[in-house]
């Protein structure tokens, strides 16, 4: 439950970095069933195709008023979310129904298989599944997930993974 609680704290972040890249990305990188492709060829960010990340674009003010960042720490990454506090409940109900989703997965109840991700997500869950620790703190004034690692080769992954979201959040900014 803890993992999969994360899982979905982090698929919401996915999507304040996303912003509306979504609609740009169309339906590319998934198949006609609508399952992803492998993580290589799925959008980062693609909101309307994520079964977590859509949660984020339900109040399409919500985006806009949310602020993140991804920095660098010894053996990882922290990345840190504001939300403007008139968007905040707006926030936490884009929270609870990825955690929904995240729980239905973890339970059985709705098949791994069939969960569209975006390749944030994918590579999220492959960090997860490949040891990564995470430790979610929800705060007053902002959300902080502590991504680690306890070996060389993890801690290149995840920050390999914070060098991609910065890179695609730059992307973004510059085509606005």
């Amino acid at each position: 439950m803890k993992k999969m609680l994360l899982i979905a704290m982090a698929m919401m972040l996915c999507l304040a970095f996303s912003s509306f890249a979504g609609d740009e990305e169309g339906h590319e990188g998934h198949d006609h069933s609508g399952h992803a492709h492998a993580m290589a060829e799925a959008p980062w960010f693609d909101m309307p195709n994520c079964d977590f990340c859509k949660h984020l674009i339900k109040d399409e003010n919500l985006l806009p008023n949310m602020k993140w960042e991804h920095l660098d720490i010894s053996n990882g990454v922290v990345t840190i979310t504001t939300v403007e506090d008139d968007y905040k409940g707006a926030y936490k109900e884009a929270q609870s129904a990825m955690m929904a989703l995240g729980t239905d997965m973890e339970s059985g109840k709705v098949n791994f298989a069939d969960v569209k991700m975006c390749g944030f997500c994918q590579n999220y869950g492959m960090l997860m599944q490949a040891g990564a620790s995470f430790e979610y703190v929800q705060g007053e004034g902002a959300d902080v997930v502590i991504i680690s690692g306890d070996n060389e080769e993890l801690i290149a992954k995840i920050k390999k993974f914070g060098e991609k979201n910065r890179t695609e959040l730059a992307k973004m900014h510059e085509a606005k």
